[in-house]
């Protein structure tokens, strides 16, 4: 078997948990880039800017530059410039989301907006809400990041950019185009970003639903790790057969 041109691995559950480091996720991403393959960061989180990711990464000992991490915020921004040209915006979201947004050419405002993009905002509030049904109700388009439910942290569970998305969208009655994993618009803008192709690349993620749904619908080799959210029993109960199955990215090689 040729030596895939990328590996695209999720963060969250593959690489980190928290602030910690998986055991061996420095290694192994090192062992992989001296083989010749690409590393690609490829992240659902639209709170943080690409640049602020790869610091992140570096901090924790894993050598990364913005140019390395696709995230949904980035897909987002990219997404509308190339469907819709520069547009105005009304985001629901952090300010990751606002500065990839900007630096796309896109325009931010609360009245008179294009397209609502909402994403995980931890200070979402009914005002929020409330501006977002307007848009809305008046024509605007709405894009979702990502409809994660749930955000992993080091103390368990939070909600996560999917509780946004499903509040704007049960009260304005528009259902989103979704950008982020697994759905096509993120893995439109990560082959393209690097001109590659997808029988080319293996998918890593910890969840089957979102990581390992994107690798198969996208055409690629596909590795599930089993130090996060999915575990082996799930496999069956999903219906998503990923090709590998590692306890850890400390195993790919």
């Amino acid at each position: 078997m040729n030596r895939p041109a990328a590996y695209i691995l999720d963060l969250d559950g593959v690489v980190y948990h928290g602030r910690t480091v998986i055991p061996g996720a420095c290694e192994s991403i090192n062992r992989l880039r001296s083989s010749g393959s690409r590393v690609v960061f490829l992240t659902n989180n639209a709170t943080r800017t690409r640049e602020a990711i790869a610091r992140r990464l570096v901090d924790m000992g894993i050598p990364c530059d913005a140019g390395d991490v696709i995230s949904s915020a980035y897909a987002a921004s990219v997404y509308i410039k190339e469907k819709y040209g520069s547009s105005t915006i009304y985001p629901v979201g952090e300010q990751g989301l606002v500065e990839e947004l900007k630096r796309a050419g896109h325009v931010i405002r609360e009245q008179d907006a294009d397209y609502v993009v909402a994403g995980l905002d931890r200070e979402f509030t009914y005002g929020k809400l409330t501006l977002a049904l307007d848009l809305l109700m008046n024509g605007a388009g709405f894009i979702a990041t990502n409809t994660d439910a749930m955000l992993p942290t080091e103390h368990g569970f939070l909600p996560g950019a999917g509780s946004m998305v499903a509040a704007i969208q049960a009260a304005s009655g528009v259902v989103p185009d979704v950008i982020g994993k697994p759905n096509k618009p993120i893995m439109d803008v990560l082959l393209k970003e690097y001109g590659m192709r997808s029988e080319e690349c293996v998918m890593v993620g910890d969840r089957l639903e979102t990581d390992i749904l994107a690798g198969i619908m996208g055409g690629m080799r596909t590795v599930l790790v089993l130090t996060g959210a999915s575990g082996i029993e799930d496999i069956e109960s999903s219906g998503l057969r990923p090709d590998t199955v590692l306890d850890s990215i400390a195993d790919l090689e």
